[in-house]
């Protein structure tokens, strides 16, 4: 089985310092993905698509920071990413989080690679509860 560590090590570091154009270079040209809490059957490419949502959850949380807390290899070319994604909320959530509070959550990414080493395809899930904000200021 290859070994994705340094991909999976710089792909969530650039995530971290929101360096979107270093999230691309570690993807395919033709890379696609899918954040599941915008809709299951929502793929999309990465160049134009996921992009976007990654762009914008820095600019509806300033402080977005990205923790990776385990990574899993999985198939010869999948690995399995747990992680906590968050930062102070810019509105309040009710029964959830308190304006200017720091929320984090949960996410689990499946990122599946081509032969070249660059992410192919990316697969986020998380609890949508509380982060529908985010959706509607990034977007």
């Amino acid at each position: 089985m290859k070994d994705y560590s340094t991909a999976v090590q710089a792909f969530f570091s650039a995530y971290d310092t929101h360096d979107v154009e270093g999230m691309i270079a570690l993807c395919a040209d033709d890379a696609r993905g899918r954040y599941v809490p915008y809709g299951r059957e929502n793929i999309m490419p990465i160049r134009g698509g996921l992009d976007a949502i990654w762009r914008g959850f820095p600019r509806a949380v300033p402080d977005f920071r990205v923790e990776v807390l385990e990574v899993i290899p999985a198939e010869p070319n999948i690995v399995v990413v747990q992680g906590v994604l968050g930062g102070t909320m810019p509105t309040e959530v009710p029964g959830f989080a308190r304006k200017g509070q720091i929320a984090r959550y949960a996410h689990c990414f499946i990122l599946r690679f081509a032969e070249d080493g660059k992410i192919s395809h990316i697969d986020c899930y998380w609890d949508n509860f509380g982060t529908s904000f985010a959706k509607a200021s990034a977007l």
